[in-house]
């Protein structure tokens, strides 16, 4: 075996990494329950987030993009309205609740760029674990059937600009209405939100 660092190593590292990932992803929305406050320009899709630099310049509408089926395609495993129920069967319907999420903005670019390793979250980052910028890790680190799953490659930018969205449009709202589901399936809305008019 010629692994890095011992496995029973990677094994507790691993663990103890995916635990307090699970736990700040359910956690409550930080500042006191509320998401993050997007100031938007007039004439732009642009964002600025007081104290989130990591998103200034972000462009929640190409970030929406990146959430859909157009670009990381991750409504397949949050669900459109970030409710963790999306209809991949890796997720086994137990996806992130991104209504509740408490991570901050490098949390999510850090979790949506390297993935969770030993759960169904994939990377995005098209060199991730080829050099050590996910956890200090890289593909050598895992034993075989044990890497973390590859997703779609975004790129940096669009990383950047999927987050805004995420922690502008998802995180710290409440459940989702009939007027939020039409919102996002607009000319599907009579099919697509149907279960809401019960």
């Amino acid at each position: 075996m010629s692994l890095r660092k011992p496995i029973a190593l990677l094994l507790v590292a691993g663990a103890l990494a995916v635990t307090s990932v699970a736990i700040a992803a359910n956690a409550p929305a930080a500042s006191g329950g509320t998401a993050a406050t997007a100031t938007l320009p007039a004439n732009a899709d642009l964002i600025k987030i007081e104290g989130v630099t990591e998103l200034d310049g972000a462009d929640i509408v190409r970030g929406k993009r990146m959430f859909s089926q157009q670009g990381g395609n991750c409504i397949s495993c949050h669900g459109w309205d970030g409710d963790g129920t999306g209809k991949n069967p890796r997720s086994e319907g137990a996806a992130a609740l991104l209504r509740e999420s408490g991570l901050d903005a490098a949390g999510f670019i850090e979790i949506i760029s390297c993935g969770i390793p030993g759960t169904p979250m994939p990377y995005h980052d098209s060199q991730a674990y080829k050099d050590d910028r996910c956890y200090g890790m890289v593909a050598a680190d895992f034993e075989a059937g044990q890497e973390p799953d590859k997703g779609k490659s975004i790129k940096a930018n669009d990383i950047v600009n999927l987050t805004a969205y995420i922690m502008t449009s998802i995180q710290g709202k409440p459940a989702a209405t009939y007027e939020d589901c039409a919102a996002w399936f607009e000319a599907s809305a009579e099919k697509s939100c149907a279960g809401f008019k019960k």
